[in-house]
């Protein structure tokens, strides 16, 4: 019972001495607010004074040894004391600190921050608590986590208690993964790259207080070229410009060569800056440390680099953050790098390396917006190349991809790396030309064609290649970006109509001319099931002994039965669309179904000559169509004779083992057009042909050209040298005829001996005469 009277009048001795009041504010918030003690201790028990002391002394204690920085302001916000952690945190004593204002320490960023909560602790009398950072004696910033309580006497608020706790590297750490995430963030979403990097070096000083760049490196100079230096020295930058890596390239230039960190304590000292020493010292730099950026295939890409106003060895920590930011300017470099890999593939045509479809139309349509604006001028050139189906049929696509590649090649040395030529697709080029390059285009166009005078030289063939250029200009034939391609295309057909290896300018009067071959290829799908079509028949004469010995069947076109419509424009459109076939067999079984009528009838048999075309020749079953036309007309197989081109014959394997299955049925094969397409005469070795035919185009010259004339002599030489009878068509006059008899031609077809007739008209003039038995 008396140990519990005398604890309770203890507690009655505490609660005398130490009154404590409690209020809320408008906020909710609680002020704690100590009444003054008893003024006179005598007043106190003894065991209170001794409780208050040892009270007082514990305070001293925490308020001495406290790992956070305590301190105390009167009400004015001037130093009153502080405890050595404070000290310590501030680089200031008590002294030094004692009466000055707490504001001049404060970065001015954070002044109105702090004075905010200065006077919610004084004007409010509660706590509170703020987030600032200050400078410290040593120059560095701390960043601190602040409670400031209000010191009250009497009901008056006298000073503040403040207590604060240094979040520094707290706040650094949140500051760098807040910079390293947001480099991920423009990395992810592909920020350009010299912003990039500018950000993440930026980061790196911030943590450092060096001055960071960022050189890429090119494998074909072996030199660096600066992407991102934001605080070295501009005059610095400038003169290592495209350093060679190497022993003498200062740290940059030796850790691309030794594909390792380089540290240089001091570049005065060291061998590696020999040739950038003094630059370097000239703008204040004394150390420099780089790191190699190696991508994923194991490949130099460039470097990262940190330099410093003073000598020094980089620390562990340091040492951490190098290899960290290294590893993300590698990313950045990398992913920019595939960045332009995929634009370019999606902009730039891969076989040829021009820009593409998409690129030329957006570029297009981009130059229309600014012609537009400015009431400038284009124009476009857009052409292909003749007959390189035929290339690719015979060679095959490798051979194609090889030939458009060259071309591609002559046009960017002919028309100029500044001119913006793109490949549309295929074998279809297209040339645009801005403002004060119009009146150049029609030359430029004529440039184009000298390019393709000269032969290409695919796997081992020579190949004479033509364009046919059409040219459109804004604003006058279009003003938008289709129908300007739309003309030029247009303008493009009527070069080749005009006999192709030309350009032709758009003339609006030619979309007429674009219906009509819409109409006429309608009509031709037509023309069989008509009866339009009929087979004319021009002789072949032998000159030793002087007799006829053969016919060519040559299709004609009777549209509408009111129309001649010539072979040269229905043929190409028939091998475009694919009714060549359809053609092509009615054609072969016509011929052989009147030569075995004309054979029943009694007249001498003779060769009948059928003109094969690419798209026939490369068919899959055109030996099986032959041996059943054969087999259904009666026909003998050693009187008909196959025409093809040289074109056709590129892909000698290929073409040498079809042909020798169709001269296993006995028929015969010639080349047509000999001379005029890719001429090699060593493949004729390889092919089982029976007569070449000389094209009339060196016929009809070899009177008045002397080139013509070497050509025929050579071509019969060759042949007869080869044991291949030799042809010449196109006989139109007694000279050339003469002189392809003195030259030892074998045969020849010409106006001069006949034109082509219907069949009725060739068989009258015939020899009538038995046919002899088999």
């Amino acid at each position: 019972m008396a140990e519990g009277k005398g604890k309770a009048k203890r507690q009655e001795e505490a609660s005398r001495s130490s009154k404590v009041t409690r209020k809320t504010d408008a906020n909710g918030a609680t002020i704690c607010r100590e009444d003054s003690f008893a003024s006179d201790p005598n007043e106190l028990p003894s065991s209170s004074v001794a409780l208050l002391a040892e009270e007082q002394q514990i305070y001293r204690s925490l308020y001495a040894y406290s790992t956070d920085a305590v301190f105390l302001l009167d009400a004015e916000g001037r130093f009153l004391d502080v405890n050595p952690s404070g000290e310590r945190m501030s680089g200031y004593s008590r002294e030094e600190l004692y009466a000055t204002d707490f504001n001049t320490f404060i970065l001015p960023s954070d002044t109105e921050k702090a004075d905010v909560n200065l006077e919610k602790a004084l004007a409010q009398r509660c706590m509170a608590r703020t987030e600032f950072s200050f400078l410290a004696k040593t120059g560095r910033t701390v960043t601190v986590d602040s409670t400031v309580i209000p010191i009250l006497k009497n009901d008056e608020v006298v000073g503040l208690l403040g207590i604060s706790r240094d979040i520094t590297e707290k706040v650094r750490s949140v500051r760098v993964l807040d910079g390293q995430n947001l480099v991920l963030e423009m990395i992810a979403k592909d920020t350009p790259l010299e912003q990039t990097l500018d950000s993440l070096l930026r980061l790196a000083e911030y943590q450092t207080g060096s001055m960071c760049s960022i050189h890429r490196y090119n494998h074909e100079s072996g030199t660096l070229t600066n992407l991102a230096a934001p605080s070295l020295p501009e005059d610095y930058v400038r003169e290592v410009e495209d350093v060679q890596a190497g022993e003498r390239g200062g740290s940059c230039g030796a850790s691309v060569l030794r594909r390792e960190i380089v540290i240089v304590d001091d570049i005065e000292q060291s061998e590696l800056w020999g040739e950038y020493r003094t630059v370097a010292l000239q703008n204040g730099l004394r150390a420099c440390w780089s790191l190699p950026l190696i991508d994923g295939r194991n490949e130099v890409i460039g470097t990262f680099a940190m330099y410093y106003e003073e000598k020094r060895l980089p620390t562990e920590r340091e040492m951490e953050l190098i290899r960290k930011t290294g590893y993300l300017a590698r990313l950045a470099i990398e992913q920019d790098r595939a960045n332009a890999l995929i634009y370019r593939m999606a902009y730039h045509d891969i076989l040829t390396g021009l820009p593409n479809r998409r690129a030329f139309q957006e570029k297009l349509s981009e130059s229309i917006r600014i012609a537009k604006a400015k009431e400038r001028k284009l124009s476009i050139l857009y052409f292909d190349l003749d007959r390189f189906k035929t290339v690719n049929d015979s060679l095959g696509h490798g051979a194609g991809d090889l030939l458009l590649a060259e071309v591609a090649e002559r046009l960017r040395r002919s028309l100029g790396q500044e001119t913006f030529i793109a490949r549309h697709g295929g074998d279809e080029f297209v040339v645009l030309f801005e403002h004060d390059r119009v009146p150049e285009t029609e030359a430029a166009a004529q440039r184009v064609l000298d390019t393709f005078v000269e032969p290409f030289e695919v796997e081992g063939y020579e190949l004479f290649m033509t364009p046919s250029v059409g040219i459109s200009l804004y604003p006058e034939h279009a003003e938008d970006a289709s129908m300007l391609l739309h003309h030029a295309d247009s303008a493009m057909y009527k070069a080749k109509e005009a006999g192709k290896s030309t350009y032709a300018v758009y003339e609006p009067q030619g979309e007429s001319r674009e219906g009509a071959r819409i109409l006429l290829e309608n009509d031709l799908r037509k023309s069989l099931e008509k009866g339009e079509l009929e087979l004319y028949y021009q002789p072949q004469l032998s000159l030793f002994p002087n007799r006829r010995i053969g016919a060519e069947a040559l299709l004609r076109w009777h549209r509408g039965q009111s129309e001649w419509v010539p072979p040269s424009e229905f043929i190409p459109l028939a091998e475009e669309t694919g009714l060549i076939l359809p053609i092509g067999e009615w054609v072969l079984r016509t011929a052989c179904r009147q030569g075995k009528r004309w054979i029943d009838d009694g007249y001498e048999p003779f060769v009948m000559a059928v003109n094969l075309s690419p798209r026939q020749f490369r068919q899959r079953n055109l030996v099986e169509m032959v041996r059943g036309i054969i087999s259904e007309t009666g026909y003998p197989p050693e009187y008909l004779e196959l025409e093809i081109t040289e074109g056709m014959t590129l892909d000698v394997e290929a073409a040498s083992e079809k042909m020798r299955q169709l001269r296993e049925l006995g028929v015969q094969i010639s080349i047509d057009d000999f001379g005029t397409g890719y001429s090699s005469l060593n493949y004729l070795k390889q092919l089982p042909i029976s007569r070449l035919k000389v094209d009339r185009s060196f016929v009809s010259d070899i009177e008045s050209d002397p080139s013509n004339r070497d050509i025929v002599k050579a071509i019969i030489s060759m042949a007869h040298n080869l044991k291949i009878t030799v042809i010449a068509e196109g006989v139109e006059s007694a000279e050339q005829l003469h002189f392809l008899e003195d030259n030892g031609c074998d045969e020849v077809q010409g106006y001069l001996f006949g034109r082509p007739v219907p069949a009725d008209e060739f068989e009258r003039g015939m020899d009538r005469q038995a046919a002899p038995k088999r």
